[in-house]
């Protein structure tokens, strides 16, 4: 209508259209959003997929109707009509974990800022690999335009099937497969440096907490290492195995009898929870640590650990994060183009007042 600026009928048609969308209580479709936003459909396409050109003011006008609307995209369809999805997939292993938590919040961070949308799958902590693989089919169902691995539990050979498909990064763990590229922390200098710790300290006589390689292949490498490294200066190793998945809590008890026995003088464990347990435990047999038990853990990330005390050693979760994401899309940029890489990242020893000279 004459004397009408536009501003207000585009104003007025968005509304109508809102209240009409809420009232049938109809499922918001984008042509409903192109309605609203007055604009077509295609362009609301090309807006929430980000292809250019689309002016500030027509992006913010679809935008607009989006949020009143409550539209929300079909992530499938959108990577179907692109030519490579911008969409990963994220299988996470237990994030009660602080080391996995923390690798998650820095992966999302880093995918953010390579323009990438993250979904992620956790299974439940107490299943096995056959759940973590069925979690990965249904991202794959997703459209994922590539995955990342962050799992103690699944074995490079379980992601074989995948690697036709999609290209697969593993993050936080070891890795040698191949046709796999691997971003991960140097378990076997993290175990050999806490060993040197302890040897400088003096004791000849150590238990290390040795979690098999289906619990967690990341805890067997370092507690292997310590171990190892121990017997390789001709001290005293007393092996503490165990294969029970999802128990934390596993062997402390038989360490718990070396130390009342004064068999070991320190405790050796692959990470810090696992070390935590225990010093409650020794802590309730009226064990003084480091006094008569000496402790060293291995992740460095759960809060406040200065406040504690706890000897361990930090790992660079950050730089793995971030250098993990950076391959992965490296390889959806250039599928085939890119050598398969596998890289160690070192973390830093931190100093405690759980590691005490021997007696």
């Amino acid at each position: 209508m004459p004397g009408i600026p536009r501003a207000r009928t585009m104003e007025e048609s968005r509304s109508r259209v809102v209240a009409e969308v809420r009232r049938e209580g109809l499922k918001v479709r984008m042509e409903d959003v192109a309605r609203a936003a007055n604009v077509s459909r295609a362009t609301v396409s090309r807006v929430l997929v980000g292809n250019p050109p689309v002016s500030p003011q027509t992006r913010e006008q679809v935008f607009k109707a989006v949020r009143e609307l409550g539209y929300v995209p079909n992530a499938m369809a959108q990577g179907l009509s692109k030519r490579k999805s911008d969409l990963v997939g994220l299988l996470l292993r237990d994030p009660r974990n602080p080391a996995y938590g923390q690798l998650h919040s820095l992966v999302q961070e880093a995918a953010s800022n390579h323009g990438l949308e993250l979904i992620t799958a956790v299974p439940h902590w107490k299943v096995g690999v056959e759940d973590e693989l069925a979690a990965l089919r249904r991202m794959l169902g997703l459209r994922v335009g590539g995955l990342l691995v962050s799992t103690g539990v699944i074995k490079a050979v379980d992601l074989e099937p995948f690697l036709d498909s999609v290209p697969v990064v593993s993050v936080g763990r070891i890795e040698n497969h191949p046709r796999i590229h691997g971003i991960s922390y140097d378990e076997d200098v993290h175990g050999a440096t806490l060993a040197d710790k302890v040897a400088a300290a003096g004791h000849l006589s150590v238990a290390v907490l040795i979690p098999s390689a289906r619990v967690s292949t990341a805890e067997n490498r370092r507690g292997s290492s310590m171990a190892v490294h121990l017997e390789g200066r001709g001290m005293m190793v007393h092996r503490v195995e165990t294969d029970a998945f999802g128990q934390p809590e596993a062997g402390i008890d038989r360490i718990l009898e070396l130390a009342r026995d004064g068999r070991a003088t320190a405790a050796m464990f692959p990470n810090d929870n696992r070390a935590m347990i225990f010093l409650r435990a020794a802590r309730a047999a009226g064990l003084d640590v480091p006094g008569d038990i000496s402790v060293t853990g291995c992740d460095g990330i759960i809060p406040g650990l200065d406040l504690i005390g706890l000897t361990t050693l930090r790992i660079p979760v950050e730089r793995v994060a971030e250098r993990g994401v950076e391959i992965l899309e490296n390889l959806m940029s250039n599928p085939g183009g890119t050598e398969v890489r596998h890289e160690k990242f070192a973390g830093d020893f931190v100093p405690g007042t759980t590691l005490g000279p021997a007696a």
